[in-house]
């Protein structure tokens, strides 16, 4: 059940409301109050979604209802029904909020992971286009103006300008192929031998493995750390998760939980993932804190992708900044050539 919201709930507000709800019921408020409680209070924007909803909770509908209503992250909305249905609402509320509040913030760091290198990407195109469809043709049109044949310097960097306007061109070429790989051969094996298979390729196969454990720990660590069982947390994660990857491991996993593997041998036999995340498993459910390693071990893959991503940058922006250099030198030699040429003659 959703709700045609105008503004969407951010995942911090999200586990605010409900952590602040949790507390409110501990503190001997019913639901119905306290989440009136928190229209006094709470951010404009979502007050008139938030009556809307209540109408749910007064027509005998369950609190799902009410936060499907409201389109809350529907792993979050699984975690809280648990609690619902086992009596243990408040605690789940608070469990939920702290969990989701964390892991906000694991989203907002790993989205400044990756802007720099885009905004690297684009704003060093943008020099290189500057350069070669602006400046080089001038340049050119000033020498053929005046007579003189273009000097080796400006040769070579038009012969580099050529290159990069080929640049987007092999662009496209490449995602052609990929799309017709994908189309014809890729898209008929399951999202498991996929993965597989991008694991396979030398420059993908580290930060692959680090982001498909990352959000595997992440996910599982939160519903299990909310007193959700290992099967049931499985469960919500095959119905719930927007990640197709993560429904097909986790079906895979359910089934062969039922046929009696361990939860740490079926994670070992799934190379997928980091080598030490079976080790991780093991360690947690013989302390019976798979929760918390799960989540403090995402984490830390967290500030592995930080790290190598920044190992990355440190080799491509000297290079990138290297070529508009060679651009701008050829250009600035270019540029002086005559005028030594023509001081030579005097």
């Amino acid at each position: 059940m959703r709700s045609n919201l105008k503004s969407r709930w951010s995942c911090r507000d999200q586990a605010r409301f409900l952590q602040e709800l949790g507390d409110l019921l501990e503190n001997g408020f019913t639901l119905y109050e306290g989440i009136e409680f928190s229209l006094i209070h709470g951010k404009k924007k979502y007050r008139e979604e938030i009556k809307d909803a209540l109408e749910l909770l007064k027509d005998g509908h369950t609190f799902r209802d009410f936060l499907e209503w409201l389109d809350f992250e529907q792993e979050l909305v699984g975690l809280v029904s648990y609690g619902e249905k086992h009596g243990q609402l408040s605690k789940s509320l608070q469990n939920g909020g702290e969990i989701w509040l964390k892991k906000s913030e694991d989203r907002a760091k790993l989205k400044n992971l990756l802007y720099y290198p885009v905004f690297l990407l684009v704003f060093t195109f943008t020099l290189l286009q500057v350069f070669t469809n602006y400046l080089l043709p001038k340049f050119s049109s000033m020498y053929q103006g005046a007579g003189q044949e273009s000097n080796i310097f400006l040769k070579l960097s038009v012969l580099l300008a050529t290159l990069v306007n080929y640049l987007p061109f092999f662009i496209i070429v490449l995602l052609t192929m990929h799309l017709f790989i994908y189309h014809y051969y890729l898209k008929k094996l399951s999202k498991i031998k996929q993965e597989l298979l991008m694991n396979k390729i030398p420059f993908l196969r580290s930060f692959r493995k680090l982001s498909t454990t990352y959000y595997f720990s992440m996910q599982l660590g939160s519903l299990l750390k909310g007193g959700i069982s290992i099967i049931d947390a499985l469960t919500i994660m095959s119905q719930q998760d927007p990640k197709s990857l993560v429904k097909e491991i986790t079906h895979h996993m359910i089934k062969s939980l039922q046929e009696g593997d361990s939860l740490e041998s079926i994670s070992g036999n799934l190379t997928i993932f980091m080598n030490d995340f079976e080790r991780v498993i093991s360690h947690g459910q013989k302390n019976s804190l798979l929760g918390e390693e799960l989540l403090y071990y995402s984490r830390y893959l967290l500030n592995e992708m930080e790290m190598q991503t920044e190992k990355y940058i440190k080799v491509v922006q000297p290079l990138m900044f290297g070529l508009v250099a060679i651009l701008v030198i050829l250009l600035y030699l270019a540029i002086l050539m005559p005028m030594i040429s023509l001081m030579n003659t005097i």
